[in-house]
């Protein structure tokens, strides 16, 4: 499972204060989360999360990563810095022994996380709330029936269900061409949802951890883990535990998985390389070679080309079909976790750093935004204007793209938020290391 990671003061009725008395020993105090959305409230709590530097007060969190990684740090300048290149990056003759003594542990997936109340709800219990929604106060924001927000007519989100999905941590989440979505878990699973019915459908028991998931077409799905291999699954095969075919390349985990076009997909992985695989041959056609250390995200631009990020707090824009790197773009300075781009062609990034940096279509850095406190793990975006990021400090933001502002900050989940989705059917999903699925709706 990789290092061991400190664990959690906190529990499902709220955070544990620790004051620091004359003799410098520490009183724990319960703190019970407020039970309405009052604004007083809610300023109150914001306060405390703010006041994690008094020493007389402090809020016991789950640990920051930074000491973790503080081991690669690089000196990187801040701001856009592009340096473009024409020729392919054959950087395979790099010798494998330079490959960190971190990666070779292949924990660059093993987040922060608790050992969870195993007297909690029990499997796929369903439960509604709407207690779980706080809002931030942006500039020129406007006061909407007692919600603080920053766009007018904005409708805030609410936590409409939320479900204890799988027996160890979540960390990826898509929608199905049919509208249900699968999850993949560190208990070893993919499952698959119906939202309407409110119930898991089918369980495929897969090998070891499933790290992403990818459906390539109606019912055939793709999947990543840490067994350094790409699985293909039939959902309607009766047959749960019997994959399809196993794609092997990839000499660590992989993290990501990216339909390029009807015949080809990619695959990122903790090797530093991206494989560009053909569905039909189920075979490797080429591999791109340019990052420095692990490639832990990847997805396809608009253009048809591809944009990674990496542990080597890069991010990198790819001709595949020609393997060539045409750009490379600095300016977070810890690794980049996630890359998503939006409709009106800008590109968002989400790093250990704790911030997004904005990216305009001549990939020139335009705003750094900040707000979160702790890594950004995903991004997606809600309307032409909206756009929402999920993060290790347990919360998805809400931000507008009229003035990069966060506008509504969603609690609820008791541990990391891995990923997030905007569903078809209008609402945000998302889940996290608490084993948890939430559904969001603003109706």
């Amino acid at each position: 499972m990789g290092a061991e990671c400190c664990e959690s003061k906190n529990n499902s009725r709220g955070l544990l204060n620790a004051q620091i008395n004359n003799n410098n020993n520490i009183q724990f105090e319960q703190t019970d989360k407020y039970e309405d959305n009052s604004v007083e409230k809610i300023k109150e709590k914001q306060y405390y999360t703010e006041q994690k530097g008094d020493i007389t007060h402090k809020i016991i969190e789950t640990p920051d990563n930074d000491e973790k990684y503080s081991n690669i740090d690089r000196h990187v300048s801040l701001g856009s810095s592009i340096n473009n290149d024409n020729s392919s990056k054959n950087s395979g003759s790099r010798s494998r022994e330079q490959i960190s003594e971190i990666k070779k542990s292949n924990n660059y997936f093993n987040e922060n996380s608790s050992n969870l109340d195993r007297d909690k709800k029990t499997n796929n219990d369903i439960s509604t709330t709407n207690d779980y929604i706080i809002n931030s106060v942006p500039t020129n924001s406007s006061n909407l029936n007692g919600m603080i927000t920053g766009e007018d007519n904005y409708v805030p989100f609410k936590c409409a269900k939320s479900i204890q999905a799988h027996q160890e941590k979540i960390v990826c989440l898509i929608e199905l061409n049919d509208g249900k979505i699968a999850t993949g878990s560190y208990d070893g699973t993919i499952k698959v949802w119906n939202l309407e019915k409110e119930e898991c459908e089918k369980t495929i028991n897969e090998v070891g951890y499933v790290l992403c998931l990818l459906e390539f077409e109606e019912n055939m799905i793709l999947s990543g883990t840490n067994e350094n291999t790409i699985q293909l699954w039939d959902i309607n095969n009766n047959y749960s535990n019997q994959s399809l075919f196993v794609f092997k390349g990839h000499e660590l985990w992989v993290n990501c998985l990216v339909k390029c076009n009807n015949i080809y997909f990619a695959s990122c992985s903790n090797d530093s390389d991206i494989r560009i695989w053909d569905y039909n041959s189920r075979k490797c056609t080429n591999v791109l070679k340019g990052h420095d250390d692990c490639v832990l995200t990847l997805i396809k631009l608009r253009d048809g080309k591809l944009c990674s990020g990496g542990a080597d707090l890069t991010i990198k824009i790819w001709n595949w079909e020609y393997n060539i790197c045409e750009a490379t773009l600095t300016g977070h300075i810890k690794w980049v976790k996630c890359v998503y781009q939006l409709t009106n062609g800008y590109l968002l990034s989400g790093s250990d750093d704790k911030t997004i940096i904005v990216w305009d279509e001549n990939k020139k850095n335009i705003k750094t935004l900040e707000g979160h406190t702790h890594s950004v793990r995903a991004i997606c975006q809600i309307s032409d204007n909206l756009f929402a990021t999920a993060s290790f400090d347990k919360t998805i933001r809400i931000w507008n793209t009229k003035n990069w502002q966060s506008i509504q900050t969603l609690l609820g989940h008791e541990l990391n938020v891995i990923s997030i989705l905007y569903h078809s059917s209008g609402c945000l999903i998302s889940v996290s290391n608490d084993r948890y699925i939430k559904i969001w709706k603003n109706e």
